[in-house]
């Protein structure tokens, strides 16, 4: 297998370079894929020099490809390059001149970021919809970057088929542990007691009604001393077990450290010899308190042409992700760090049903719960009497990507019909597709019932104001819910077209019950002729 680096020149001339040293390729979760190295003229390499040039392409021994950006030649006999992957640069030279707005799933925001890039997509993790406001009218790599952070997603680039595969969480978890002493050489380490504690007291109740107190004490705390965290109350933990499991769960007793360090140094500190990569968890041993910790390798620096140098990894436990570099796009990530959630391919654990990444799971004797860590009344409970979803918590996608339910809502619409014949008022004529009426008393335009089944109803359709203002009334009638609203829509003056309107109720929580109203309309002003079609009433949310 060839080792080395191959350039193509933009002229489309291929050969192998020659006189290349310190290559170094740095690959980075959600951040910067680059190759860096120097060339130098030497004699033999003549014919490859010339062809490292701005916007030349060089491929490693992987098939990764990488465009030269930046070049350095401080004289005749060297130049230095620093090249960003294609993938990167593919991005950057797309813009998407369209916009999305609204709710969007994950399925229809890539689609639309990847239009006319020449890659493709697979989709390996499972993301809530998002709201976006004027989404596009930038270059793809920006809008791939916003993408990324709204979805809380990672990526991995497979170079050789053009694909980009999305996952919640690169990466697998291994069981290696390495020891965090003394004899660990690392450099660029930065660590943040900010949020660190090392004892918490948990409430809960037990089945008598009385309170299970629980304070626990990390063994952090041999190390740095008892440093308390805010307690918590939670009824739904009935036993001192369960109280002292979500304590461990709840403090926050791993000092957030961050540093770099060799392969080969992590080796000789306990690490077993393992092909590793970027995104993988790790075992840290606090010698001190002889706790270990989850540690994810978030960027790997190595040689690509030279198997023998031990790559230099950055490991972190920072629950957000940060980036030491930015690719011209400004390409950083911020990801949040999600424990104890995915399968050995990186997918989500269908076991755990920890979705999107802050649900406290746990079961007891009833089953399984998934709640809100924020709102103890906001959870999903699964048990041998079926699923319960509280708060919103249920969303279902249909097989085209799109969302029926979002946040326990269904989004289809509820149309409602009126009466035929038209429940029309006495002073009330139909001309030209409007009603029409010259009075100041409310006249019947026509009458409705429905099942109360969604917490708003929308009436929208036309005035016919060119003489005067029109008065609209929504009346509830006949028992049930009761709701009235009024709406104007003013004179205009020489416009003899309709003019739009939109009325919004709040029914309130659906009933489920019949409820029945009238539509009304009216002239404000004396005599003038006003009109009035309603186009459509439909309930939602």
């Amino acid at each position: 297998m060839f080792n080395g680096l191959v350039v193509t020149g933009i002229n489309g001339q291929t050969e192998r370079l020659v006189g290349f040293t310190n290559v170094r390729r740095k690959w980075r979760v959600n951040g910067d894929h680059s190759l860096s190295f120097d060339l130098l003229n030497v004699e033999e390499g003549k014919h490859s020099y010339f062809l490292a040039d701005k916007r030349a392409k060089i491929t490693d021994r992987f098939g990764d490809e990488y465009i030269i950006r930046n070049i350095s030649k401080p004289g005749h006999r060297k130049k230095s390059f620093q090249a960003i992957h294609i993938f990167f640069d593919d991005f950057l030279q797309t813009v998407q001149h369209g916009v999305l707005n609204g709710y969007t799933n994950f399925v229809q925001a890539i689609t639309f970021v990847f239009q006319n890039t020449g890659w493709t997509w697979i989709n390996q993790g499972a993301f809530a919809s998002t709201r976006f406001e004027n989404f596009g009218k930038a270059n793809s790599l920006s809008l791939f970057q916003d993408l990324l952070n709204r979805y809380k997603a990672e990526f991995h680039i497979d170079n050789k088929n053009k694909q980009i595969i999305f996952k919640n969480e690169i990466g697998n978890y291994t069981e290696a542990q390495f020891r965090y002493g003394h004899n660990l050489i690392t450099f660029n380490e930065e660590s943040d007691m900010n949020n660190f504690s090392t004892t918490i007291r948990g409430t809960g109740k037990a089945p008598d009604g009385s309170d299970i107190v629980v304070d626990y004490r990390s063994p952090m705390a041999d190390v740095y001393g008892e440093l308390p965290q805010d307690p918590f109350e939670d009824e739904r933990f009935n036993s001192v077990e369960s109280v002292t499991d979500e304590c461990k769960d709840r403090i926050n007793d791993v000092p957030d450290t961050k540093f770099s360090t060799s392969v080969a140094n992590l080796i000789e500190n306990g690490l077993k010899l393992h092909q590793y990569d970027y995104g993988d968890y790790v075992y840290m041993l606090y010698e001190e308190a002889d706790v270990k910790v989850r540690i994810r390798i978030v960027e790997m620096t190595d040689d690509p042409t030279n198997e023998k140098i031990s790559p230099v990894v950055e490991l972190s436990t920072f629950k957000q992700l940060k980036t030491m570099a930015a690719i011209q796009a400004q390409f950083q990530q911020t990801q949040k760090q999600v424990k104890d959630l995915m399968d050995e391919n990186g997918n989500l654990s269908m076991r755990l049903k920890k979705l999107y990444a802050n649900t406290n799971v746990f079961t007891d004797h009833t089953g399984m719960w998934m709640m809100d860590p924020d709102d103890s009344n906001r959870y999903a409970h699964h048990g041998s009497g079926g699923s319960d979803y509280h708060k919103g918590m249920l969303r279902v996608e249909r097989p085209d990507g799109a969302a029926w339910i979002q946040d326990g809502i269904s989004r289809n619409n509820l149309v409602i019909q009126p009466t035929h014949t038209p429940f029309l008022g006495e002073n009330v004529t139909v001309r030209n597709r409007y009603a029409r009426t010259t009075v100041q008393t409310w006249e019947f335009y026509n009458a409705y019932d429905a099942n109360h089944e969604g917490r708003y109803m929308k009436v929208a359709g036309y005035g016919q104001t060119s003489l005067g203002d029109l008065g609209v009334a929504v009346e509830s009638y006949g028992g049930g819910i009761s709701f009235y609203q009024v709406l104007t829509v003013p004179h205009t003056p020489g416009i003899t077209e309709g003019q739009y309107f939109e009325m919004i109720i709040d029914l309130g929580v659906p009933t489920y019950s019949e409820m029945y109203f009238y539509v009304k309309f009216r002239s404000i002003d004396v005599n003038p002729e006003v009109g009035l079609r309603v186009n459509r009433i439909i309930q939602f949310g």
